[in-house]
């Protein structure tokens, strides 16, 4: 049976994103979210971010740095 992939803490999320160097816009446009207010909303708890949109997340934002 496959383990249940859980969402990341908003603090996980929020340091994820500084330290890829990006505003809640970048990194809301870099996983297709629609706007900036829906990533706010990871950042803040209200939302839980799904487990998939994170793990591209975390691929992209690297992908993003390395090319800098």
């Amino acid at each position: 049976m496959p383990s249940k992939q859980l969402s990341p803490a908003p603090d996980e999320i929020r340091a994820a994103r500084i330290a890829a160097g990006l505003s809640q816009s970048q990194a809301a446009a870099l996983v297709g979210s629609p706007s900036y207010q829906r990533w706010h909303e990871w950042e803040t708890g209200k939302r839980n971010l799904p487990p998939a949109k994170w793990e591209l997340f975390l691929i992209k934002s690297k992908k993003a740095k390395n090319e800098k």
